[in-house]
């Protein structure tokens, strides 16, 4: 306070005004008496004055215990920490998938609209991928209660975006007046349109102090302008910059007097309280040097100067680490007389038992990790407490907690995201699956492979897949080749199968259906046809006559056992003469008896001729013997 003359010879009195918490200038008394004030601000809730029955009440509410408190706590105690990442890894470090509802992941792998939901869920914000987002919403989940999933839309009210919000900075707002909602649910196994009475929540952000920023709750029927927190009448669109983005919340569990959560491990909050201050208390206890080994008393006199400083020298005393090191006491006499004065005497006390046990409160610390181990429903390995595990406790402490803990956990995230977001996404009818936590045994992983192998009923390719998964091997699967007819896998020839043979000009040419695809005469008389195609589909190799041709097709005809083909080229086959006939009995002979020429072309084609007339006289009815 100080005084100066306002220019009438009267002092004029300046009053100091200090800025409050919420920067409203304090209004001061000019009359009022000298206050000190201190300008350093004790550390608080910044949405104090906001609070419902605050200086500037908005009507948001005070969540039951202080967020950043709750966030510190989990930072600082040796057992909530490793608790709080076992929770993280293991729910939402596994993985998800899509799939349409009704089939699995393997299934509808090829599905359009499941490639499109992945896309967005690989990068739903920039440089942030669904799974690290999925991270960050449980860490503060398990820290404070409550996470917090921020929905954004475009122009068009399509979904662009979502990303983490941090749960320490965001705030619920009274409800209000509920209002008509229309819902579609499905009944009685149709779709139906169903108008329930609904009251929506605002979130709330306090940025740099002193503005309020307004989100809706996601899904709501009207928009929000972000700034005044005011509803639009229903069916009225807020122009783009003015709406408030959505918020899906997120909580542990559920407190008994607010919206709010709490984290699971509130319960064993003197716990938590109580670990930090035993290992506090033992910290303090090593700083301040601990019980000194050794204490020598020196009563009725005192060391010398040169005395006191070999001992010193020799117990290390006055150097850097001089704590917890030996200690001298020196005691003056208080009796005695000029004539007869008080003996000197030196005394030394040991404390080596006592420092046997340095670190205080070991069995309470323990006691306080189990508690809050057991809020998160734990098994010991989770935290890294694996001492006294074997292999099969290792397993069944695995299953238990993947049953219990991780997979209803991943479930009910699961379904939230499901109803809510993935639907709204114009995605009906698909979800998103996330993965389990397996523990793989590759023995007895192989031992199924195995009895899956005995069944004959598995693909070769989906079997040497699951090896090369189970044992890390990356083999290759090759296509067997398949053996020609009459001939097994080895190429030998099958009992009774006589292969047929080209002779030297290339007639009887065999494919690997034991078919002939390509047949050659002795006559010059060639066809100017050239068949496209034979009875088994397959294309001739070159242009052959027109009694060849119809040898060629009976033949394959009766390799098929196609009667009626047979018949059909036999009847062809009667109704030449001449020199056609014998013509067609070469060709036939050549085309069913291996080197045929060696035996006499016209007697083999004269007996073909006649065995087709033999097999097909009842069908055509015909005489003629070739």
């Amino acid at each position: 306070m100080s005084e100066e003359n306002n220019g009438q010879g009267k002092p004029q009195t300046q009053v100091l005004r200090l800025v409050s918490v919420d920067n409203k200038i304090a209004k001061a008394d000019a009359d009022s008496k000298n206050v000190v004030h201190s300008n350093a601000l004790d550390p608080e809730d910044e949405y104090k004055n906001w609070y419902v029955g605050g200086s500037n009440d908005a009507g948001v509410l005070e969540p039951p215990y202080p967020l950043r408190h709750l966030d510190r706590l989990s930072q600082e105690n040796n057992a909530l920490s490793p608790c709080i990442e076992a929770m993280v890894t293991n729910v939402d470090g596994t993985g998800y998938d899509f799939e349409r509802t009704g089939e699995d992941a393997e299934t509808s792998k090829d599905d359009a609209k499941i490639k499109e939901l992945r896309e967005f869920f690989d990068e739903p914000w920039p440089g942030q991928s669904f799974t690290s987002i999925r991270k960050l919403l449980r860490r503060d989940l398990e820290r404070t209660g409550n996470a917090y999933l921020e929905i954004l839309r475009n122009a068009q009210d399509e979904i662009v975006f979502m990303r983490h919000v941090d749960s320490k900075m965001m705030r619920l707002v009274n409800l209000d007046s509920g209002v008509p909602v229309d819902r579609k649910v499905r009944r009685k196994g149709r779709e139906v349109t169903i108008t329930i009475k609904q009251r929506e929540r605002k979130f709330v952000q306090l940025l740099n102090g002193t503005t309020l920023v307004y989100f809706r709750e996601f899904g709501s029927s009207r928009d929000l302008n972000k700034r005044t927190a005011a509803w639009s009448e229903k069916g009225q669109r807020l122009p783009a910059k003015d709406r408030a983005t959505e918020i899906i919340h997120f909580t542990a569990l559920p407190d008994a007097h607010t919206p709010y959560g709490v984290p699971r491990w509130i319960s064993q909050l003197p716990s938590v309280l109580g670990s930090r201050k035993a290992e506090e208390y033992n910290l303090d206890f090593f700083d301040n040097g601990g019980i000194p080994p050794v204490l020598i008393l020196l009563q009725g006199g005192t060391l010398q100067p040169e005395t006191k400083g070999a001992l010193d020298l020799k117990m290390g005393r006055g150097t850097a680490s001089k704590k917890n090191r030996v200690q001298v006491l020196e005691v003056m006499p208080s009796g005695g007389t000029f004539n007869s004065p008080n003996q000197a005497r030196v005394t030394v006390e040991r404390f080596g038992a006592e420092r046997q046990d340095d670190s205080m409160f070991e069995g309470y610390d323990e006691k306080c990790e189990t508690r809050v181990r057991r809020a998160f429903r734990l098994p010991p390995i989770f935290v890294g407490a694996a001492e006294d595990y074997s292999f099969a406790s290792a397993t069944a402490s695995y299953a238990v907690a993947e049953a219990q803990v991780f997979k209803p956990e991943r479930d009910e995230f699961d379904e939230i995201i499901n109803v809510k977001l993935v639907d709204a996404m114009g995605y009906d009818g698909y979800r998103l699956v996330s993965k389990p936590l397996v523990i793989e045994d590759a023995t007895i992983k192989l031992q199924g492979i195995q009895m899956a192998i005995s069944t004959n009923a598995v693909e070769k390719e989906d079997v040497l897949y699951e090896i090369n998964e189970a044992s890390g091997t990356d083999i290759r699967y090759k296509e067997p080749e398949k053996p020609k007819p009459g001939f097994d896998e080895d190429g030998n020839p099958l009992p009774g199968f006589v292969p047929p043979q080209p002779d030297a000009a290339g007639a009887g040419a065999v494919d690997d259906e034991g078919n002939v695809v390509q047949l050659k005469t002795k006559t010059n008389t060639v066809s100017t046809d050239k068949p496209t195609s034979e009875p088994n589909g397959k294309g001739y190799t070159g242009a052959i006559s027109k009694e060849a041709t119809t040898a060629l097709r009976l033949m394959t005809s009766l390799r098929k056992r196609d009667v009626e083909g047979v018949i059909a080229f036999a009847k062809v086959a009667n109704e030449m003469t001449g020199t056609q006939a014998e013509e067609f009995g070469r060709a036939l002979a050549t085309a069913r008896f291996p080197n045929a020429e060696r035996y006499g072309l016209d007697d083999l084609g004269a007996l073909s001729a006649a065995t087709i007339n033999v097999m097909a006289g009842h069908g055509c009815g015909c005489s003629h013997a070739g």
